[in-house]
């Protein structure tokens, strides 16, 4: 292709693209600058002053709390500041306003232990505006002096019963703050019903505050109820999930004593199948004759059929579109049915795939999958039919590993000839994640761990090993996840053939959206003659993006990324990586961020690598 005619096609996408966004932007700070200048404008919107209105404009301070999170506690409650875009018409009624603020603010006070706290109020009114002072001594801190827990006259003392104030997180002499203290109460019976008194309640507290020695004494009496054990579970409001697949998630056995944390398990599970808006896990009154307690599971299904619909541009592959459509419930027991097509300029593609949950056991998945696809690249052009079975099994809440067996008929034509290739392998992965979202991650981290040897039973020559690691970090630094530093590497290799014997399409390459922005797609590493990408038997990645959210609506996202494909199975760290720099703008949506980037290549080939790319799809880049 003409490199000027279509450099020139792809500055006028820009252009579009540009525009379009910046009338976006624009209608947004228009609308807010507008806000401002009305606000400026008027001073009625400032101080609640209208022309020939008497109201008593005011400014409000706190003395004598040093301390910044108490004080900016009590601030939070003074309905003087709440209300101070709408002030008083008289002193008499600035003067009530900031009497019922002194309850507020010793609740507060009282909350934190300075039960003998008081507040003076002082009002200026020689300033300008008033000025409403609000004068605090908080006294001593109360502390806690005695906590003491009786259960009922018929209850002996039994292992489980609580009695040590550490397992409440309370000690004596501690503050006397009230988040702490209520919090015990609830650990208790947490504690209780997780020793097998699944109905122990509080029959009486009483709180005695002793002003004179600045303490507090708290008294429970506790009646524990019967010790019990997991009676009959049963279930309701399930409309087409068969009711024995949810039974294989009850975590315990019948006749085992009581525990909280397994009945919170199965309600856990439960939500997290998808299947269900709801889970509710009810206990019976009362024990029966043997002692066991029934429980009855609610549950409130969701639908379990859905479309999705995906679309992006990338100046270096064009449109791309995508679409699936997936069954939740197949037959009535987890079952995921997913079937999806790939449009796209370089791209055309059909797959569907089968997933069993909880095959042989709670937490492993059968996986089956078969896919048609045509690639045509600068690299190579591809026709093939791949299938895949396995199994993924959870390790704990954070690991996943996948293993099966899979097969791959492609012809591929890489320029020089076309060959097939008729490739069995044995996949084995492992994926470790604690990011807190799929689209837009702010904390946490993803480290994906891929194995695959591969044989072609008609070729002896065809054998190597393909390994790949990849790894990416999240780490908020403003409340409000308003600045997050995000970064990510990879690194692969191919063991065993030299370039030439491994299948084009198995190679590694490095460019475009999903690898080094700033380059075309699979053009970093070994060029042929005509500058096509031939692929490489190693690679190194490398990005560093600042993700700044500006507004609620749209955020920035400065980013470098660099990397190399190389011809030998390790990197060679002598020549130097290809880096590329950019600019990103996020519009954040119910569906996940829409990502529009332009990158440059800092260390660009004269001839071969472009100006810059661009790229529009949806969700964060990693």
């Amino acid at each position: 292709m003409n490199r000027s005619k279509r450099l020139l096609e792809l500055a006028n996408r820009a252009i579009a693209i540009i525009f379009g966004f910046s009338v976006l932007c624009g209608l947004s700070m228009g609308a807010a600058m507008a806000a401002r200048a009305q606000t400026t404008a008027d001073p009625a919107g400032a101080t609640g002053v209208t022309e020939g209105d008497a109201r008593l404009d005011y400014s409000v301070g706190i003395e004598g709390v040093p301390e910044k999170d108490l004080h900016d506690a009590l601030m939070q409650v003074l309905q003087l500041k709440a209300l101070r875009r709408q002030p008083p018409l008289t002193l008499a009624g600035l003067r009530r306003r900031a009497d019922g603020d002194v309850d507020r603010m010793l609740a507060v006070l009282r909350s934190e232990g300075f039960y003998g706290a008081s507040i003076d109020v002082h009002i200026d009114t020689s300033e300008s505006p008033v000025a409403v002072v609000l004068a605090v001594d908080t006294g001593a801190v109360y502390l806690l002096a005695e906590y003491d827990i009786r259960y009922g006259e018929d209850t002996r003392p039994q292992a489980g019963l609580v009695t040590n104030l550490g397992e409440l997180g309370l000690h004596i002499g501690m503050p006397a703050r009230a988040a702490p203290i209520a919090e015990a109460q609830q650990v208790l019976l947490r504690r209780l019903a997780e020793n097998g008194w699944p109905l122990s309640e509080i029959r009486n507290r009483e709180v005695v505050v002793d002003h004179a020695n600045t303490t507090m004494s708290v008294s429970l009496e506790v009646d524990p109820g019967p010790r019990a054990t997991f009676g009959p579970v049963s279930f309701a409001g399930q409309v087409s999930v068969e009711e024995d697949y949810l039974r294989r998630f009850v975590p315990w056995s019948p006749g085992q004593l009581y525990e909280q944390s397994l009945v919170e398990e199965l309600r856990r599970s439960l939500t997290d199948t998808g299947l269900f808006q709801s889970v509710t896990v009810e206990l019976a009154p009362r024990v029966d004759a043997q002692g066991r307690l029934p429980i009855t599971v609610r549950v409130s299904e969701r639908r379990h059929r859905s479309i999705s619909i995906g679309v992006g541009f990338e100046s270096d592959t064009g449109f791309r579109a995508d679409a699936s459509w997936q069954h939740r419930n197949l037959m009535g027991r987890q079952e995921t049915l997913t079937v999806g097509i790939v449009a796209a300029e370089i791209e055309q593609s059909a797959s569907a795939e089968f997933r069993k949950p909880n095959t042989g056991r709670v937490g492993q998945d059968l996986l089956n999958n078969v896919a048609i696809r045509h690639l045509e690249t600068d690299a190579f052009d591809e026709e093939s039919v791949t299938a895949f079975v396995g199994l993924e099994r959870e390790l704990g809440p954070l690991w996943t590993v996948r293993g099966g067996v899979s097969f791959e008929f492609a012809s591929i034509d890489d320029q020089e000839e076309e060959e097939e290739f008729r490739l069995f392998g044995l996949p084995i992965t492992a994926v470790r994640d604690s990011s807190d979202d799929l689209l837009d991650p702010t904390t946490g981290s993803r480290l994906h761990l891929e194995a695959t040897p591969y044989v072609d039973p008609f070729d002896a020559d065809t054998e190597f090993l393909s390994l790949e690691a990849s790894f990416s970090k999240y780490l908020s630094l403003l409340p409000d996840d308003r600045l997050i530093l995000a970064g990510r590497a990879k690194l692969g290799s191919i063991l065993g053939e030299n370039t030439e014997a491994v299948p084009a399409s198995k190679r590694f390459y490095a460019g475009g959206g999903g690898s080094i922005r700033g380059y075309e797609f699979q053009t970093v590493g070994p060029l042929d003659d005509e500058d096509d990408p031939v692929g490489g038997r190693s690679v190194i990645e490398l990005g560093l993006e600042t993700r700044i959210r500006l507004t609620d609506l749209v955020g920035l996202v400065p980013f470098i990324e660099g990397g190399n494909v190389y011809d030998d199975s390790l990197p060679d760290f002598s020549e130097e990586l290809r880096w590329a720099a950019g600019i990103g703008a996020r519009v954040f949506t119910v569906a996940g961020p829409i990502r529009v980037d332009f990158a440059f290549p800092i260390n660009g080939r004269d001839g071969v690598d472009d100006t810059f790319e661009f790229y529009v799809s949806v969700g964060q880049a990693f």
